[in-house]
């Protein structure tokens, strides 16, 4: 577990045509730009958040109501602290 790479998944079935023993560089690589550029991977807090909601589609009633859970979420103590300031 610790040893693993954090940007590639577990070996399974091709994946699009890619062959599991591909190389890392061959595989895809389905992270945000930005989350890639900073370093995020799913195997952290913060890129587990980011893995997350880049996996929601708009489409579905349901992840868009967890859309709006997670914007509460993250907003409601920035907004608490701009209340208690004002």
């Amino acid at each position: 577990m610790y040893g693993e790479r954090d940007d590639l998944d577990p070996a399974r079935p091709a994946l699009f045509g890619i062959p599991p023993d591909a190389l890392a560089d061959e595989r895809p690589d389905r992270r945000p730009e930005d989350a890639k550029r900073v370093g995020l991977s799913r195997h952290t807090e913060e890129g587990a958040v980011v893995h997350f909601a880049a996996q929601l589609d708009g489409a579905k009633p349901g992840h868009k109501m967890m859309a709006w859970v997670l914007l509460v979420t993250f907003a409601a103590p920035a907004l608490y602290t701009l209340f208690l300031l004002v």
